[in-house]
């Protein structure tokens, strides 16, 4: 077994989930078709398991239809931690106010509305929500200095921030996993209990439109030797994730391909396209949210990053810091480092250095490792199986250090001297820098570690409204087509934390609702 398969192939659990048995694989497609459907669900993440759900409950017949052969999509990988409400009015201001214009009022108010209902919601299916524990700088995750995670908005500095309520995991005798294993084991407990069937290895092509309507009545899927279609009466709900794996996309939008945690074969930006061939609009596709993160080459997807000790630095291309390290919120590494150099056009903080010494590598790992594609890897408590691996590079001396990263040596020799003195003095520094979170980097040898911002979720996709329709260019829905989950994320640019996971959930549900409503509302 190869390295790169060693490390995000499924381990024995998800051959146990492959067996569910609602899970049908794409050979089963073709009888399965010959039903008509209330409403067909393109992607088997959490935003799709939860329309499904949210679908069973009402009466309505649902199908879901997922590309890959395991099913649970970056929910799966992810943290899954979810927002509570406990001042809604607070939230929705905050929430408004961080999308700077860019995502209507009334979306949000809708979203936070299904957030403050859905810890009922979880209960009535036979999960719970309990209070994550965490503290400034650590989130869940306590040794970890850098990059931080605040326990309530990533930014604090925007009006009402003080108004959200702590994380929650979600805990059920559902599963005996943690973080997002947990909830889609919760996810799919309850498909399997309503028998809700999920396709596996069906990728969707086309959306299906009746003329002069151009209502989506449903999609063609990608099956062995052809194309075959499947009907919805009352929708299709788009919930088919990101594009981090588009390198197309992700040059438009962001200026270059950047790595991601995201399991590869998904978020390839599928829903982009489906979503553009029937007409829809566009909205946040240059947002994300990114954290700091490594980039094995012989990997396809990455690691966070976390240092666990204030003995470290991180440097541009030209040797230079260029922010207080221990200030950098988790999401949101992205936002300084894909600054562009305004002569040349070179993105001299993509990638970045990370530079430590011995004293910083024996105290612990330098990965976060409890989500992403990568989470099973077995990296090393004092960091040795990577330093020999080469993803940690080594050196004796700051010279060699600067030699193999190729970075000026003189220039890296002057920020960690400038560093190390305010460390020694007990002064601040000019990026602003406590002295309490700075350690002198002495102790050879020295390390040193490419960092780039890493995806965990892009955000843009379909505009859709508050009702969880997907809109034209001239603001109208497209009849008969939905969006959820991060394919067309409410977020923009600036992210405040444990919001895509909960929103998948939320807007799962509203498009289904609304579905329905449109329905009652025609006759």
């Amino acid at each position: 077994m190869s390295i790169v398969d060693s490390l995000w192939s499924s381990p024995a659990d998800a051959e146990d989930e492959r067996r569910r048995s609602n899970y049908q694989p794409i050979e089963e497609l073709e009888a399965l078709s010959r039903q008509e459907y209330d409403f067909v669900v393109v992607g088997g993440g959490g935003s799709g398991a939860t329309a499904a759900i949210e679908a069973a409950d009402r009466g309505a017949s649902v199908l879901i239809l997922e590309k890959t052969t395991i099913p649970g999509g970056s929910t799966l990988a992810s943290g899954g931690t979810i927002r509570l409400v406990s001042d809604q009015a607070g939230t929705v201001e905050h929430f408004w106010q961080l999308s700077q214009g860019a995502t209507p009022r009334d979306v949000v108010e809708a979203f936070v509305a299904g957030l403050a209902e859905l810890p009922h919601w979880v209960q009535q299916h036979g999960g719970e929500l309990v209070v994550r524990e965490e503290r400034e700088g650590g989130g869940g995750d306590h040794a970890r200095v850098f990059p931080i995670s605040r326990p309530g908005s990533s930014f604090p500095n925007f009006p009402s921030a003080d108004s959200l309520a702590p994380r929650a995991l979600l805990r059920s005798d559902l599963s005996t996993r943690k973080t997002g294993e947990a909830l889609w084991d919760f996810l799919a407990a309850n498909l399997a209990e309503r028998r809700v069937p999920l396709v596996l290895g069906a990728r969707v092509v086309r959306l299906l439109q009746d003329f002069p309507a151009r209502r989506v009545v449903g999609v063609e899927v990608e099956v062995p030797g052809g194309l075959l279609s499947v009907r919805a009466r009352q929708g299709v709900i788009l919930c088919s994730g990101g594009y981090a794996f588009n390198d197309e996309l992700m040059r438009e939008h962001f200026g270059l391909p950047l790595p991601t945690v995201c399991p590869p074969g998904r978020a390839t930006g599928d829903g982009v396209r489906l979503a553009q061939d029937v007409g829809a609009d566009l909205w946040h596709m240059g947002a994300t949210a990114a954290s700091v993160g490594y980039r094995p080459s012989e990997l396809l997807a990455g690691f966070q990053c976390k240092m666990p000790s204030y003995g470290f630095v991180m440097v541009d291309q030209v040797g230079h810091r260029y922010v207080a390290e221990t200030s950098l919120e988790n999401h949101s590494a992205v936002l300084t480092m894909l600054a562009q150099d305004p002569l040349t056009g070179e993105y001299l903080r993509t990638p970045s250095y990370v530079i430590f010494d011995e004293t910083t590598r024996l105290s612990g790992t330098v990965a976060h490792l409890p989500h992403g594609a990568n989470r099973r890897y077995p990296w090393s408590s004092d960091n040795s199986e990577e330093v020999r691996r080469g993803w940690i590079k080594r050196a004796d001396s700051l010279d060699e250090l600067a030699e193999q990263l190729g970075l000026p040596v003189d220039a890296l020799h002057h920020t960690i001297d400038e560093f190390n003195g305010c460390a020694s003095r007990g002064d601040a520094d000019a990026l602003g820098r406590t002295p309490e979170l700075m350690h002198p980097i002495v102790a050879p040898p020295f390390y040193g570690a490419e960092v780039f911002p890493i995806i965990v979720n892009t955000q843009g996709g379909p505009r859709r409204d508050a009702r969880g329709q997907i809109l034209r260019a001239d603001g109208l829905p497209i009849p008969g087509l939905y969006g959820a989950g991060e394919l067309g994320s409410m977020w923009n640019r600036l992210y405040p934390g444990a919001g895509n996971i909960c929103e998948a959930l939320v807007s799962g549900r509203l498009a289904v609702q609304s579905a329905l409503e449109a329905v009652v509302l025609a006759r």
